[in-house]
């Protein structure tokens, strides 16, 4: 079964701008020297220039894949596209009357026969704070699931924001309050959750995971990530983040935003602990800023552990996302792999392009690269990633890059 992901929404492309600028204190390596090569990116399928950028992706067996994509328009508006590969080729598929006005579409998928588009209620930008209104255009709008053969209409009363499947009638999804929701083939049921949800990961019918934070009214939020075991939630015990004792604290808080599970006794969540401190190098009370700590824990069945990071030459662009590749490693962002035993190791981008590193082509002629969501094909080790190539005149050509590892 391939991974199911909604796509990265615009929030947290601003968190990884604000991690690469506020550093990184805790949870990483203070090795400078660079790491050895682990492979690099190729390009699958490059579409046309203009503005319209990769929006998802989700592969469901080794010979097919489908991406979304979304193209500005005028007066701001957005328009989707939906890309299917099958035997070897991408090629535009056309998306169906029901959600063709729904300018941000998502996909899940547990297979070839169970596909799934819905609409993304966040609209790119989650709330501020719960209670806010969702921000997508979602309302009237069904989810839909291809069945190797046709799309059928699964109905929708709830603004979806992360949905992931087992099977034609066993699929979870997140609304925009962080409650869960449950379909069982023909009808969605509230399933109280102990926190608020943000990303949802579904292994088994008594295998999911959520990620995510939990408020209380005393003390900052918390990360969270709560278990289903096929009879409940569990919220299992993470350790507390806390702002340095020296700081003046205007805000401060954690939380879990990308949560995958390879097994009952493999599991991998991201987040962050951001503290806006009052202080500033003349003493004066003006903001100075968010500083922001990256969180990186591994379940090993029974608890979670901090994992150090990546090593410093890269290691504050590195935490978009975590892919496991089916070895025991995986893939951290769009430039580190890590294996199963913990050594790092650098992903290049495509030739002539710019990743982590920046090429010898002039400035006329550069491109850079950015990886906006990644999935592991089904049966093998090999990922493939919905991106973005970005010319030296901001056009932006959508593109799919696929990464076969070198490292053992």
């Amino acid at each position: 079964m391939g991974r199911r992901r909604s796509g990265r929404p615009v929030w947290l492309v601003a968190a990884a701008l604000l991690l690469l600028l506020g550093g990184c204190r805790i949870g990483t390596s203070d090795d400078v020297s660079l790491p050895p090569r682990a492979g690099a990116w190729s390009i699958d399928y490059v579409g046309p220039p203009g503005q319209v950028q990769m929006a998802d992706l989700a592969a469901v067996s080794a010979t097919e894949a489908w991406a979304v994509t979304e193209k500005r328009g005028s007066a701001g508006s957005w328009k989707p596209g939906l890309l299917r590969l099958l035997d070897g080729r991408w090629s535009a598929v056309q998306i169906p009357a029901q959600l063709r006005a729904q300018p941000w579409l998502r996909l899940a998928a547990a297979g070839p026969r169970s596909v799934w588009l819905y609409p993304d209620a966040w609209g790119g930008v989650p709330p501020q704070k719960s209670g806010d209104a969702p921000s997508g255009p979602w309302e009237h709008c069904p989810a839909l699931r291809w069945d190797g053969t046709r799309w059928h209409q699964v109905p929708l009363g709830f603004p979806p924001v992360d949905l992931d499947v087992v099977s034609p009638d066993d699929a979870w999804a997140l609304d925009a309050s962080g409650a869960a929701r449950h379909w069982d083939g023909t009808r969605w049921r509230t399933v109280p959750l102990p926190a608020r949800g943000i990303d949802i990961e579904v292994r088994a019918a008594d295998d999911v995971w959520v990620a995510g934070d939990k408020a209380f009214d005393d003390r900052p939020k918390q990360p969270a990530a709560v278990h289903w075991d096929g009879s409940g939630w569990q919220l299992t015990p993470l350790r507390r983040y806390q702002a340095p004792y020296d700081a003046e604290v205007v805000d401060n808080g954690s939380i879990l935003r990308d949560i995958r599970a390879e097994s009952a006794g493999d599991a991998w969540a991201l987040g962050v602990h951001t503290v806006v401190d009052e202080r500033d190098d003349a003493g004066r009370d003006e903001p100075r800023g968010a500083v922001d700590e990256h969180i990186l824990l591994h379940w090993s069945g029974t608890r979670w552990q901090p994992v150090p990071g990546p090593p410093r030459p890269f290691r504050d662009k590195t935490y978009g996302q975590a892919v496991p590749d089916g070895t025991g490693g995986m893939l951290l962002g769009a430039w580190a792999y890590r294996t199963a035993e913990g050594t790092y190791f650098r992903i290049d981008a495509p030739p002539n392009t710019e990743g982590w590193q920046e090429t010898d082509l002039p400035p006329l002629q550069r491109r850079w690269l950015t990886v906006q969501e990644a999935d592991v094909i089904p049966g093998t080790h090999t990922i493939l990633a919905a991106a973005d190539l970005v010319g030296h005149d901001s056009v932006t050509r959508p593109a799919v890059i696929r990464l076969t590892l070198d490292a053992p």
